[in-house]
């Protein structure tokens, strides 16, 4: 082979190994970024993620907040309305003026009433926490509303005794034992939302 030709073989393997050499530069480097830029996509889409989670878990717990606080505050006007009535019933004394006894026993009757129709609006409020959850909160405040109904019981025998002239210190006793139970269980449900609604919440 003369000197010319091997040049020119010389020159042209040099230039394809060059070209190839440049390929594989170009094809690394491509591969590089590319895996950079899935590995950036990834962390971006992760951290999207979190953020979503972290405003679905924040948007959850106000939601939740707002139900159980309207439930509470429905249930502590329906007990406070009944331990007003009672408060009116206690003070009647046989010894009282007729018409003293009479106004006291209208004002028991028409705060039992009032709790009533306030009653028909915790029903619904028992619904939301229902709906919103989780079923321990559902359970806290089915016992709520279920212990004011002995309550109201009570309250109504109390005010039948007075209308018929025959009321005892029982109808008291009875009064506030039914009083203390259903303020217990509005305290169990307020324990329970309290626990619930911590920073920590799960969507249970």
């Amino acid at each position: 082979m003369d000197a010319g030709l091997a040049g020119l073989l010389g020159g042209v393997i040099g230039a394809a190994v060059g070209a190839v050499g440049a390929t594989t530069s170009a094809w690394i480097t491509g591969r590089k970024a590319e895996q950079q830029a899935k590995i950036q996509s990834e962390t971006q889409l992760g951290q999207a993620r979190l953020q979503i989670d972290a405003e679905r878990t924040r948007a959850l717990r106000e939601s939740r907040k707002s139900a159980y606080l309207a439930f509470a505050e429905s249930c502590h006007l329906v007990h406070g309305t009944l331990s007003e009535a009672t408060v009116k019933l206690g003070g009647i004394e046989a010894s009282d003026p007729p018409d003293e006894r009479e106004e006291r026993r209208q004002a028991a009757r028409h705060l039992w009433n009032e709790a009533r129709t306030l009653h028909r609006q915790l029903d619904r409020l028992q619904h939301i926490v229902f709906m919103e959850g989780p079923s321990e909160m559902g359970t806290a405040a089915q016992a709520a509303t279920g212990a004011l109904a002995p309550y109201f019981g009570a309250v109504l025998d109390w005010l039948h005794a007075v209308d018929n002239e025959t009321e005892t210190t029982q109808h008291r006793t009875e009064g506030n034992r039914a009083h203390s139970e259903a303020y217990g269980k509005l305290l169990q449900f307020l324990y329970s939302a309290a626990d619930t609604n911590l920073p920590d919440i799960q969507d249970r």
